[in-house]
């Protein structure tokens, strides 16, 4: 609700929330990107793990296990600078999903170009981060790179081979490209259709979040309706009852509604409660929560806010309305829109019921003293 001379504060924060809702989601976005690029830095670390191990074992030499280990450790480092600064944001794929895919792919092929031996790591982990790679990414994308990386390894092959000329690890390494050649194919296939169903379940998540929150809402004036109301109630209850902080509700009733409907028509009773509705709503705290409970009774939920705070911003709503702008003709015949403001604050463990309860009896107090009042 506007409170005095930071009215205009609060119109101005409400024009700057769209603004800034979408500086949250970007946040949102990019710290999940930062996520996912932290367990990718684990996948790589698990790689150099495994180096150790054939390192252990004879399997490969020194010199090898040390540049894979500054290529990763140079990798994280770089991806993590891009991503904290926010210079992925430049990119077409903020989440730098190709590139990512690209550098271990490399780092693997120099492995197993100086270290043949490590082939059979190679073909699990490039498995491993094909599948993150389309689970992230277009499938078609992924599965050209993928091709790209196969075609790589038969040339890395084909050039060791020219320079050793071993005749039994060509064979295993054609077998290697073999294995990886038939496989790869069913491998995008079936993460093709993963990322579809994850596409398609992710739409069925946004379309019944949308239809939840429509339900949350009144049909006529947009704002919160008596559902959402209630479970706002409750809500706000529990987070008073945890944090200690006051908390009051405001039932709001417009004086001699039925007025409008009786001189004009329900469609002007409708023009009005919508007038009201944006009114108020435009004037809304960030915390607060207003809806339509009923016809022409509206309820405010104010969190953290104490009975002296409440009927403040009552008394300022209550002379706000008096504002309001109807058509000529409506105010000329009906008078101008009045309302009467019952307030109530929670009491610790009460039920939220006994708190709506006494607000709707300070309502019929307002209505019983002459109306266009706020009383507690």
């Amino acid at each position: 609700m506007i409170t005095g001379s930071a009215g205009q504060d609060r119109a101005k924060t409400l024009g700057e929330a769209p603004a800034a809702s979408v500086l949250s989601r970007m946040h949102r976005r990019q710290r999940l990107r930062l996520r996912r690029f932290v367990f990718a830095s684990v996948f790589s670390i698990m790689f150099v793990v495994v180096l150790t191990a054939f390192y252990a074992l004879n399997k490969v030499d020194q010199a090898t296990l040390v540049h894979a280990s500054v290529l990763v450790f140079v990798f994280i480092v770089v991806f993590f600078l891009l991503f904290r600064t926010g210079l992925n944001l430049r990119f077409h794929d903020p989440s730098l999903t190709s590139w990512q895919f690209l550098v271990a792919v490399i780092t693997m092929l120099y492995v197993v170009y100086r270290a043949p031996e490590t082939r059979l790591a190679f073909t699990a982990f490039f498995f491993v981060a094909l599948m993150f790679g389309m689970l992230r990414r277009d499938s078609k994308i992924i599965a050209v790179l993928g091709s790209v990386s196969v075609v790589l390894f038969a040339m890395l092959s084909a050039a060791r081979y020219m320079t050793n000329r071993d005749d039994e690890m060509l064979g295993l390494d054609i077998l290697q490209v073999l294995v990886i050649a038939v496989t790869f194919p069913w491998l995008v296939f079936l993460a093709g259709r993963i990322h579809r169903i994850q596409q398609g379940l992710t739409a069925v998540r946004l379309k019944l979040e949308d239809i939840e929150e429509k339900a949350r809402l009144d049909d006529l004036t947009g704002v919160y309706n008596r559902r959402a109301l209630i479970a706002a109630m409750q809500d706000s209850k529990i987070q008073a009852d945890t944090t200690g902080e006051p908390l009051s509700i405001c039932v709001i009733d417009l004086d001699l509604f039925k007025r409008f409907n009786d001189q004009f028509d329900h469609l002007t009773g409708d023009l009005v409660l919508r007038t009201f509705a944006q009114t108020v709503q435009a004037g809304l705290r960030t915390t607060d929560f207003f809806g339509r409970y009923g016809g022409e009774e509206f309820v405010q939920i104010l969190p953290g806010t104490a009975i002296e705070g409440a009927m403040a911003d009552a008394e300022r709503l209550r002379q706000r309305i008096g504002t309001i702008q109807l058509p000529m003709p409506i105010t000329a015949s009906a008078g101008q829109l009045t309302a009467s403001i019952g307030v109530a604050q929670y009491v610790p463990e009460e039920a939220i019921e006994e708190t709506f309860a006494r607000a709707d009896r300070a309502l019929y107090n307002a209505k019983r003293l002459g109306r266009d009042r706020a009383e507690c």
